[in-house]
């Protein structure tokens, strides 16, 4: 065996000299520039795609059931903040695969996010009346707010609702669709159409 020629406090001196060498050359120099923006991109490739402006006037929502779809118009001038609420759950994909909870035959049909929400939006009570085919909010009795993910279609008209919940639309296609929902039947997708 070869016999060292360094003593321990030698070999210690060494060791630390022979790190802060190694450290010092492995260090890179700091990056003295000032930050900058990143260089844009060119072309259309990469770019964000913004989400074009939704006019709520001819906006069409469509509810593609398992029975058939039902195409809805809005009342935006009269529950603006009703109306933009929901467009913006059917762009996220909040009611694909939610089911028909209750169902009151001759009556109406409810549904919602298959979410649990504890959202609520202000009542915009307006002269529309729960006729058949109005889509409302639901809410709970007595309630000074609507629910922002419950809603249902009116299967007849139903004057004792009047004055008591947001009617926010009406079905424009589809009506027999929702005579023939029964309950636990699912929206497979619900879609925007904003060109007729």
């Amino acid at each position: 065996m070869l016999r060292s020629c360094l003593n321990l406090p030698q070999k210690l001196s060494f060791t630390v000299l022979l790190c802060l060498v190694v450290f010092c050359f492995s260090c890179e120099k700091p990056d003295t520039a000032p930050p900058r923006p990143r260089p844009q991109q060119t072309g259309r490739a990469g770019a964000i795609k913004k989400e074009a402006a939704i006019d709520f006037n001819t906006a069409v929502a469509v509810l593609e059931t398992e029975k058939g779809s039902i195409e809805i118009s809005f009342f935006n001038q009269e529950a603006p903040k009703t109306v933009t609420n929901f467009t913006q759950k059917v762009i996220g994909k909040l009611y694909d695969g939610a089911s028909f909870h209750r169902v009151e035959r001759e009556s109406l049909i409810q549904t919602g996010s298959r979410f649990q929400s504890i959202e609520t939006l202000p009542l915009e009570i307006s002269d529309h009346k729960h006729v058949r085919g109005a889509i409302a909010m639901a809410k709970e009795e007595g309630a000074s707010v609507s629910d922002a993910s419950e809603f249902y279609i009116c299967l007849r008209d139903l004057p004792d609702l009047d004055g008591g919940y947001t009617v926010f639309g009406k079905v424009i296609k589809g009506i027999e669709i929702t005579d023939r929902i029964a309950q636990g039947d699912k929206i497979t997708k619900a879609t925007i159409r904003t060109a007729p």
